[in-house]
Parts: structure tokens; C-alpha cells; sequence
């Protein structure tokens, strides 16, 4: 007689694993191939598992956009910390100038579709533009912003919307100066009254 593996109830565990499927497919297919039987297959999970967890897209949607902007917030944190010089490193953790060798890949590259879906969905846009700030500020980043640190992270948010709209507006040898230019924002800022 064989026995039938006990199944493990592991909620986490699934829920993790659909919003990493959710993740994959929105990098790498884009929003218009985003579908529930897809992430769910993706996963190896039962649509039904999927609709357990997540009541619908946008619920799957929500959970991403939570999940990568608490990732985005610790980085932000992980950054302030690590960073040697008190002058304008809370702009320099919000442009993530110590994680550009990677904006495509992980959570950078997510939240860039996930602002493009926000473009997509004015439901989605009204509620994740209020989350996103409210989690930014919570961080306490801009309490003490000068308007040179500000702008620096203003020009930053610029360059990643131009990111996201696909807009190859400038080559890569002035996008470059451009983020010289803005780290070098960061790092003048001490000398701003």
C-alpha cells in the first residue's frame, strides 16, 4: 500500500510564490499578458489557490505593489545607513545610486511596471500614489531636504518616468552626465543653506 504525500499547508510559502510568479510575468511579458490562469500556472498553483489568496487581478496587483515597496522602503533604509556621508544620503538612498548597477532587475525594475500599470489603471494610480508616499515619508527621507536634494530626486523619479514610457529621448552617454550631474546634487548639497 502507498501512502498519498500529506500535503503541507504552507499559506506563505504560496503566497510568496505567486506574487514572485506575478513579478516575472510583469517584467518579463508586460501588463497586457498579465492574466490570473498565467501566474497561477506559473506558480504550479490551482487557479482556485490563487483566488484563496488574491480575490481577483487587481487584489494580485495590490499584494506586488505592497510587497516591492516595502522592499523598496528597507533598501532605502539599508542605504542611509551604509552610507558614510551625512550630507545628502537620505537623496542619495531615494535615487538608489548605490543599486544602479542593477535598476533591471528585482524590486527597481518591478515598480517601474508598476508604475506603468498605475498609467493603465486610474483606481490603481489614485491609491498607490497615496501608498507610495505615505511609505516614502515614513522613512522620514524628505523631512530635511534641501531644495538641491530635492531636486536631485525630482530629476531621478523624471528619468525613470522617461524609463518607463520607453521615451529614448537622450542617448546613453547624456543620460550619464545627467545622473553624474545628480549625484553630484547629493553631494553638494552640505554647502546649501
Amino acid at each position: 500500500m502507498t501512502k498519498t504525500p500529506k500535503r503541507t499547508n504552507r499559506p506563505e510559502a504560496v503566497k510568496t510564490d505567486l506574487l514572485d510568479a506575478a513579478a516575472r510575468i510583469l517584467t518579463e511579458r508586460g501588463i497586457q499578458a498579465f492574466t490570473l490562469d498565467l501566474v497561477a500556472r506559473d506558480a504550479g498553483v490551482s487557479k482556485g489557490g490563487l483566488l484563496h489568496h488574491f480575490a481577483n487581478k487587481k487584489a494580485l496587483l495590490d499584494g506586488l505593489f505592497m510587497r516591492e515597496m516595502e522592499t523598496f522602503k528597507n533598501d532605502i533604509l539599508s542605504s542611509i545607513q551604509k552610507d558614510p556621508v551625512e550630507a545628502g544620503r537620505a537623496a542619495r538612498a531615494y535615487i538608489g545610486l548605490d543599486r544602479m548597477e542593477n535598476e533591471d532587475e528585482g524590486t527597481p525594475a518591478i515598480l517601474r511596471h508598476l508604475l506603468a500599470v498605475m498609467l493603465l489603471e486610474p483606481q490603481l494610480c489614485s491609491e498607490w500614489t497615496r501608498y507610495y508616499w505615505e511609505t516614502i515619508r515614513s522613512t522620514g527621507l524628505f523631512d530635511n531636504m534641501t531644495p538641491s536634494l530635492l531636486l536631485s530626486c525630482l530629476a531621478a523619479d523624471g528619468l525613470a518616468i522617461w524609463d518607463i514610457l520607453g521615451a529614448d529621448i537622450i542617448d546613453k552617454k547624456n543620460r550619464e552626465q545627467l545622473q553624474l550631474l545628480i549625484e553630484k546634487l547629493t553631494n553638494s548639497s552640505s554647502t546649501e543653506k
